[in-house]
C-alpha cells in the first residue's frame, strides 16, 4: 500500500515536470520571457504538495482529473503568463493522454481481475498498472510536444471549439470507460473484445483530434503567409511611392537651382532689409522641405518621419532625428510604426500647444533610436509648457490631461500594448522642462 502511494507521489512530480515541458519552449524562445528560478521552485513545490495530499487521501480518480486541469491552468496562466483558453486546451490534451494511459493499463490487466474488480487487485498488479499508465503519459507527451508547440497562443473562439469539443468528448468517453473497468463489478464491457474495441475507438478519436490540430495549424500558417505577402506588397508599394516622391522633389530642386541666379540678382538690388530677410526665409523653407528625407534602415519609418517633419516645419518646430532601425528585423514594421508615430504625435501635439500660447517660443523634438546591449532603445524628447511640467510631475500614472479621458489617451495605451507583446518596457520622465518617452525592447535572447 505504501509502495503504491510512494510510486504515485514520484510519478506525480514527473507529471508536473511534463506539464512544464509542454509550456517551456514556447515561453522562453518564442515570447522571450524569462522566469525567475524561485518561481519555478515555489510553483513546483506547492502543486506537488497538493498531489501528495490527494494521493494520501485516496480520492476517487475523477478528482485526479480535475486536479490535473487545475495544475495546468496554474502553471500555464500564472507562471508562464499564457491565456486561460490556451492553458485549458493544453490541459485537455494532457488529460486525454493520462486517460489513454489509464484505459490501456486497465485493459491490459483486465484478464487478471476474474470475479473481482481492478481496484481490488493485489499491490503488485496496481504497481504494474501505474507503470503502464505513466509510460503512456511520458511517451505521449514527448511525441505530441512538437504539435502542441505550434498551436497559436491566441486562438479565436471558433478555432478553440474546433479543437476542444472533440477532445472533450474523447475525454468523457475514456473517463467513463476507465471508471467502469476499474471500479464496477458488473462491467458494461464484459469481454476483452469489447474493451479493445473501446480502446481503438478512443485512440481513433484522439488521433482525429491530433489531425484536427495539425490541419488548423496548417490553415493558420497559410493565413500568416498570406498576411506576410500582403505586408510585403504594401511595403513595396510604400517604397515605390517614397522614391517617386523623392524623384519629384529632385525635379523641383533642379527647377529651384535653375532660378538661383535670378534669386541672387533680386537680392543684390537695393532692397529693404526686412523684405530681403523674408525673401531668404521663403527660399530656405522651400529647401527645408527637400531635406526632410531620412535613411533609418526602415522604409516605413522613413516615410512616417518624413511626414512628421513636414508637419513640424509647417508649425516652426525643430525636429531632429538620430535613428538606425536596420538591426531590428525581429520587430514587425507595423509595431514599430505604432511606437514611433504615437510617440512623435504626442510630442508634436505638446509643441503645437506651446506655439499657440507663444508663437515665438522655441520648440524642440528629438528622436533617438539605437541598439543598446541587446535592446532596442527608442527615446523621444520634447519641450513642455510650464503648466504641463507641473501637471506631469503630479500625475504619476501619466494619464492624459484632456478633459475627455474616455476618448483620449489611446496613444500611450497603444505604445504600452505593443511594447508589452515583445517583453519590453515603457517609461516617462520630466527632466529640465523636457518630456522624455523611453522604450526598451529586448532584441536578443
Amino acid at each position: 500500500m505504501y509502495g503504491q502511494i510512494l510510486l504515485k507521489d514520484i510519478f506525480s512530480l514527473l507529471n508536473i515536470f511534463l506539464i512544464f515541458y509542454l509550456f517551456m519552449d514556447r515561453n522562453q524562445f518564442v515570447n522571450n520571457k524569462r522566469i525567475n528560478g524561485y518561481s519555478y521552485v515555489l510553483c513546483i513545490g506547492s502543486l506537488y504538495l497538493v498531489r501528495l495530499m490527494e494521493n494520501g487521501a485516496s480520492f476517487h480518480i475523477m478528482y485526479n482529473y480535475i486536479t490535473i486541469i487545475a495544475i495546468v491552468l496554474i502553471i500555464g496562466h500564472f507562471l508562464f503568463q499564457q491565456n486561460v483558453k490556451y492553458c485549458f486546451l493544453i490541459g485537455s490534451i494532457f488529460l486525454s493522454i493520462v486517460l489513454l494511459g489509464q484505459l490501456l493499463s486497465c485493459i491490459f490487466l483486465y484478464p487478471y481481475s476474474k470475479i473481482s474488480i481492478l481496484a481490488e487487485l493485489p499491490t503488485k498488479f496496481q504497481l504494474v498498472m501505474i507503470f503502464i499508465s505513466e509510460l503512456v503519459i511520458v511517451l505521449g507527451n514527448l511525441s505530441i510536444k512538437n504539435i502542441v508547440e505550434k498551436i497559436p497562443s491566441f486562438l479565436t473562439a471558433t478555432n478553440s471549439i474546433t479543437i476542444i469539443l472533440p477532445l472533450f468528448i474523447n475525454i468523457a468517453v475514456m473517463a467513463v470507460c476507465a471508471d467502469q473497468l476499474y471500479y464496477e463489478k458488473e462491467k458494461l464491457m464484459n469481454n476483452i473484445y469489447s474493451q479493445i474495441t473501446v480502446l481503438i475507438a478512443c485512440i481513433a478519436m484522439f488521433g482525429g483530434m491530433i489531425c484536427n490540430i495539425v490541419v488548423l495549424e496548417n490553415y493558420l500558417n497559410v493565413k500568416k503567409i498570406e498576411n506576410e505577402k500582403k505586408l510585403q506588397i504594401s511595403e513595396i508599394s510604400m517604397q515605390y511611392d517614397y522614391y517617386v516622391k523623392q524623384s519629384n522633389d529632385m525635379e523641383n530642386i533642379r527647377k529651384l537651382s535653375h532660378d538661383i541666379k535670378n534669386h541672387l540678382e533680386a537680392l543684390r538690388g537695393n532692397v529693404d532689409y526686412q523684405q530681403k530677410q523674408e525673401y531668404i526665409d521663403g527660399i530656405e523653407r522651400k529647401l527645408d522641405i527637400y531635406q526632410s528625407y531620412y535613411k533609418t534602415g526602415n522604409t516605413f519609418i522613413d516615410n512616417v518621419l518624413h511626414v512628421k517633419r513636414l508637419e513640424a516645419l509647417d508649425k516652426k518646430i525643430e525636429f531632429k532625428v538620430f535613428a538606425d532601425f536596420s538591426a531590428f528585423r525581429r520587430i514587425k514594421n507595423e509595431d514599430l510604426c505604432v511606437i514611433v508615430s504615437n510617440t512623435v504625435d504626442n510630442a508634436l501635439r505638446e509643441c503645437q500647444l506651446m506655439k499657440e500660447e507663444d508663437s515665438e517660443v522655441e520648440c524642440l523634438i528629438q528622436l533617438k533610436v539605437r541598439k543598446l546591449k541587446g535592446f532596442l532603445s527608442i527615446i523621444c524628447e520634447n519641450t513642455l509648457r510650464e503648466s504641463q511640467v507641473e501637471f506631469l510631475k503630479r500625475n504619476t500614472t501619466w494619464e492624459t490631461s484632456k478633459e475627455d479621458k474616455k476618448n483620449h489617451g489611446f496613444g500611450i495605451k497603444n505604445i504600452k500594448s505593443v511594447v508589452k507583446d515583445y517583453g519590453g518596457e515603457v517609461s516617462f520622465h520630466v527632466v529640465d522642462d523636457m518630456f522624455s518617452t523611453s522604450v526598451i525592447i529586448p532584441i536578443e535572447i
